[in-house]
Formats: structure tokens, sequence, C-alpha cells
């Protein structure tokens, strides 16, 4: 299974290949000024975090939202590729109230998707500005926490989710778990 996972300079993007290869997948990292003719040879695309906004920043974010709009991939988007996922396809994104980093304990809703097989909570790594105040619409919400209501969504097709959280750092419980039940969702 080949996966593109789309840098947009975050911290953690590389720990998402890291761990995609160490489940013996091929993932490639792909940079958002390629044009997104490109992603067709991929079976699925991965988001990954970075320093921009999507409320206003867009624009520094390459070919980002042709990727959302123009591929039929499964996707997830994590942290700022959750917050695009959610732009683009109609919800909204605002600053946070309450900004969360470090640990935060996320409540598990719904784990019948990308969460399926975690406890009813986990302490997950958070780095965010923004948050997802509402879902796109025919998207449900997973998980929240205390200070954000959408830290797991998902669309009806179970084909696009996001997470708000880093799976990909350590200091998330289960985040192998959550790309393990992504590559299922890619393989249907």
């Amino acid at each position: 299974m080949k996966i593109a996972v789309i840098y947009f300079g975050g911290q953690y993007n590389h720990l998402i290949v890291k761990d995609l290869k160490y489940l013996g997948l091929n993932a490639v990292p792909i940079t958002p000024e390629k044009p997104a003719e490109i992603l067709k040879d991929y079976d699925c695309i991965i988001f990954g975090g970075g320093p921009y906004s999507v409320i206003t920043e867009l624009n520094k974010m390459g070919n980002a939202v042709d990727y959302v709009l123009k591929t039929s991939q499964p996707k997830l988007g994590i942290c700022l590729g959750h917050q695009l996922l959610a732009k683009v396809l109609g919800g909204e994104v605002a600053k946070a109230t309450k900004p969360e980093y470090g640990l935060v304990r996320v409540n598990i809703n719904d784990e019948d998707t990308i969460l399926r097989g975690l406890p009813r909570s986990i302490n997950a790594w958070e780095s965010h500005t923004d948050e997802v105040v509402t879902p796109p619409q025919g998207f449900r919400i997973l998980a929240n926490s205390e200070n954000a209501k959408v830290q797991a969504m998902v669309n009806k097709d179970n084909t696009i989710f996001g997470v708000q959280f880093h799976p990909e750092v350590k200091h998330t419980e289960k985040g192998i778990e959550v790309f393990k039940n992504f590559i299922e969702a890619c393989k249907k």
C-alpha cells in the first residue's frame, strides 16, 4: 500500500512516515506545491500538521485545497490536516477559546471507525491554537476533550477522517492503533 503524507512543515510530520514504515507501508512525504495529479498513484492520503491557520493562511498551503477536493482516496487529517479537511469541506474552524498543548484527555464517544478498539478515553498529544468548531455536513463527531468538542470526526462513507491530536507522537496512547484503523479503511 502506498500512502502520501502531505508535509506542511509540522514538527511531527516525519514521525507519521516513520510509524507507517514501521507498519510495513510505503509512506511518501509530499510537499503541497506539487500538482494534485501526483496523488493519483496513492492508495490513501494523510494530511500532517503545520504552523499555518486555515482561517487566514490557506494561500500558504500550496495545492492543499485541490488535494482535498480533487482526490477520491481515503483521507486522514491530523491537527492542521484535520482543520483543513473541515474547512475545505464546509465545516467551521475558529481560534480555540482554550488552545491545547501537551497531554490532553480525549474522550472517545464513538470508536466505530478510526478509533476502533481504543479505550473510552486516552491521553493524547496536542499542539493547536485553532480548532474545528463544527464538522462538515455529513460528518459525525467521534471524540472530544474538555476544551475541544471535535477531537475526531468521520464522514458518513467512512472515507474521510480527522483527528485534532497527534497519533504519531509517542505520548499519545494507542496512536499506532489509529494508523492501523486508517489502513483498514484504505483497503475497503
